[in-house]
């Protein structure tokens, strides 16, 4: 049996969605990743809990996208190791995104350019 090509889109897709579902307690229903050039953005929707939707529901919806935001941040270390290990590519930069009134959240990712990896004004 031929072995099956490496796609990096679905591997990040599953890894993060993985990593949503262990951390908040469910997964996402949706997870769609891109990658163009440098950029990597995972898009994810239906993720809010269902303490989120009460909180919601009781008009907290600062509250709700401040813990999410503050969620992402915390998780950046092990999302930016999925993207490394699926791509090959070190990531410069990760800038996580939410939207509680939409129940979407995105996890963008800016890859080194490997023609600068330890080239003149790297460090």
């Amino acid at each position: 049996m031929p072995d099956r090509p490496h796609v990096p889109q679905q591997e990040i897709s599953n890894r993060i969605a993985q990593l949503y579902k262990t951390r908040l307690g469910r997964g996402p229903t949706k997870v769609s990743t891109t990658i163009v050039g440098d950029l990597v953005v995972c898009v994810l929707e239906d993720t809010d809990t269902p303490f989120e939707e009460t909180l919601l529901g009781l008009g907290a919806q600062d509250l709700v996208q401040e813990a999410r935001s503050r969620f992402q941040l915390e998780c950046t270390p092990e999302l930016v190791a999925i993207v490394e290990r699926a791509t090959g590519r070190s990531v410069r930069v990760h800038v996580p995104g939410y939207r509680a009134s939409l129940d979407a959240a995105t996890e963008v990712f800016l890859l080194q350019d490997d023609a600068l990896v330890g080239g003149p004004g790297v460090g």
